[in-house]
């Protein structure tokens, strides 16, 4: 808490603060701190199972192990 400079009671309080953020709070924030035009997902696993899910936020580029890219 010294090193960042947080209040005294920044632990006991911070439960409270968390809880009391709306949906609205959050979307503002994300708003401000990401680019969503250029932004990236990065998914790995098993490309049976996910890929179908994976597709509906926009075009793949799939990619080996070894990083390199397929289709």
């Amino acid at each position: 808490m010294e090193l960042n400079k947080l209040p005294g009671d920044f632990l006991e309080t911070y439960r409270d603060k968390i809880r009391g953020l709306t949906a609205e709070d959050l979307l503002a924030t994300a708003r401000k701190y990401f680019d969503s035009a250029n932004m990236q997902i990065v998914v790995v696993g098993d490309r049976a199972q996910i890929e179908e899910q994976a597709a509906l936020f926009g075009e793949l580029e799939v990619y080996d192990n070894q990083g390199k890219r397929l289709e």
